[in-house]
């Protein structure tokens, strides 16, 4: 009688299971990475200093993409990407403070920062060339592989491997992630029209910081007006001509509702703007994570 018990209480388990799981739009792929544990790595330079904090992106399978609501939209049609193996995402937003150590050296020019201050300050008014310029100088003081990532590897990274708009769920929710200032009720350090410091609102279950928002961030990809010709795979589906790039995600100018991580701008490479920045990707050497 108690085994009869048993069984009918497991099976009971296993079908409600099944509807937290589906009344949540939530997948067991995703219920395993957002409960992964963060690990980080940083690199030193040359001189000693620092090289930006990395977090590591676990391998797995996500959703790329949106549903296109507006008739110039380009997020369509939503795919999923397999990503084969981990890699390393900068914790936030490359700051001043960072690329500051990089152009002092008269490789690239120092941007302006349009009076809004440096240090912790996301880098903005810098292009495409200049941020790959900095990738090249960091995996060259570091003696590892540094360079942007592809349009799938930071959107997989951005939503945690979950399958929602956004990595909490999929409504929009004030202050996690974004500052709608139109809405009100901006977390401090947040609600002045211009980007804020790194790392004051959530990070999401990977450990990034302001993949919501802040600044919309360069990615090594060309641009294509949708996702028709998607690889499925991390990889750089870079065809065609490639005189405009991605920039990925939403800004601090972005009002709701364009504020999500599929969200993507066509962007000529050496164009340079107060509402572009970027993150670094740091490639893991073989065997450089234990098991």
């Amino acid at each position: 009688m108690l085994s009869k018990l048993k069984i009918k209480y497991f099976f009971v388990s296993i079908i409600l299971m099944g509807i937290f799981v589906g009344f949540f739009n939530l997948s067991w792929s995703s219920l395993k990475l957002t409960n992964h544990k963060v690990v980080y790595i940083q690199d030193k330079l040359t001189n000693g200093e620092k090289s930006p904090k990395m977090v590591i992106i676990p391998a797995g399978v996500g959703t790329i993409g949106g549903e296109n609501f507006r008739s110039f939209q380009n997020e369509a049609p939503i795919f999923k990407a397999k990503i084969e193996s981990p890699y390393s995402l900068s914790e936030t937003e490359v700051t001043f403070e960072q690329y500051d150590k990089f152009c002092k050296t008269g490789i690239r020019s120092c941007p302006n920062d349009e009076g809004w201050g440096r240090g912790k300050q996301p880098v903005v008014n810098i292009s495409w060339f200049d941020a790959v310029a900095y990738t090249k100088w960091l995996s060259k003081e570091t003696g590892n592989i540094y360079r942007l990532p592809s349009e799938v590897e930071w959107e997989y990274a951005a939503r945690a491997g979950t399958d929602s708009k956004f990595w909490w769920g999929n409504e929009y929710k004030q202050g996690i992630d974004h500052c709608d200032r139109d809405l009100g009720g901006c977390p401090k350090g947040t609600d002045k029209g211009h980007p804020w410091q790194v790392g004051i609102l959530k990070a999401n279950p990977f450990g990034l910081y302001d993949v919501t928002s802040n600044v919309s961030e360069w990615v090594d990809e060309c641009y294509l007006n949708s996702h028709d010709n998607t690889l499925g795979t991390a990889a750089t589906n870079n065809i065609g001509a490639c005189t405009q790039i991605i920039a990925k995600g939403a800004n601090w100018m972005m009002p709701q509702p364009h504020v999500h991580h599929s969200q993507r701008m066509s962007i000529p490479k050496n164009v340079r703007g107060y509402e572009i920045g970027f993150r670094v990707l740091r490639e893991i050497n073989k065997g450089e994570l234990k098991e």
